[in-house]
């Protein structure tokens, strides 16, 4: 009987702290980071590079004539 009488207090309990609304705080400022940090949060989708943006720019530096050297040119900035 005292199980059943502390299980539905607990349970009130519940059912009223669910009930109360509060206020969220109010965001606090941005800490200060690193530059790459701050500059990194600041961006939008619409600012960040895509697939697309660097397409143009391939197709004008890698010609069929230059295509192996800057095949080499890459292998060898990613292995290092």
């Amino acid at each position: 009987m005292k199980s059943t009488a502390l299980i539905l207090g607990a349970l009130a309990l519940l059912l009223v702290a669910c009930e109360q609304k509060t206020e969220a705080p109010a965001p606090s400022a941005p800490a200060k980071g690193t530059g790459a940090v701050a500059a990194a949060g600041t961006e939008t989708a619409d600012d960040l590079a895509t697939e697309e943006d660097f397409e143009e720019e391939a197709a004008k530096e890698i010609t069929a004539d230059n295509l192996e050297a800057e095949l080499d040119r890459l292998e060898k900035e990613i292995g290092q």
